[in-house]
């Protein structure tokens, strides 16, 4: 565990100067729970009873904000693979709304062939893989690939856009998958331009960005 925590921190102070020059708001402090988490699966309530596996979190966000406002971009590693993507989830509905609410569910209704062709040049055209998540039955439900209807987009709570690889915990702090690192996310930073930038100007950005 130590040794995939001071990976985490390397790769993080490797990234930090593409990561502010990308957006000077991104945070790069290095805090945990801010931008580095490991996760149990709680298996309380799981069919699968299988032991823990922890996976462990880089995340970059809007230093702003809470981690959990809007978008982000990240690393993961689990024992069964190394993902580099982005991903934006549904806050808490107790507290305020989040960018998934406030922001990208509108932006989406009323910018929707902006939104395609993001789509399309991101997703499509580069091949990530992609699901998206919503409530069904009062259960969490993972579906693969976009959403078809437009509905979907509007009733989600997650989408999860990235990249897979092998898992490889010595090769996190290298200067190659940093670099690689920096590719993913640059191509993917205009998903999180539309969904989480609430500035007017967010079309500048996005141009930017592209």
């Amino acid at each position: 565990e130590r040794h995939v925590q001071g990976a985490f921190r390397g790769l993080l102070a490797s990234l930090e100067p593409f990561l502010l020059k990308l957006n000077p708001h991104f945070e790069t402090g290095g805090k945990t729970n801010g931008n580095f988490s490991r996760i149990n699966r709680d298996i309380r309530f799981s069919k699968d009873k299988s032991p823990y596996k922890p996976n462990y979190y880089l995340y970059v966000f809007d230093g702003r904000r809470d981690r959990g406002h809007a978008g982000r971009l990240y690393v993961g590693l689990a024992a069964e693979c190394l993902t580099v993507g982005f991903s934006i989830y549904a806050t808490d509905k107790r507290g305020p709304k989040g960018a998934l609410d406030a922001i990208f569910r509108q932006r989406v209704a009323t910018h929707r062939e902006v939104f395609d062709r993001l789509l399309e040049a991101i997703v499509r055209g580069k091949r990530y893989e992609t699901y998206w998540h919503r409530i069904e039955k009062r259960d969490w439900a993972q579906h693969p690939g976009l959403p078809r209807r437009a509905e979907d987009w509007q009733t989600l709570q997650a989408w999860i856009v990235r990249k897979v690889f092998e898992p490889n915990a010595r090769g996190l702090a290298s200067p190659a998958f940093a670099r690689q690192v920096e590719r993913i996310f640059s191509a993917l930073y205009p998903l999180y331009v539309f969904t989480s930038v609430a500035s007017p100007k967010w079309q500048s950005q996005l141009k930017k960005a592209a």
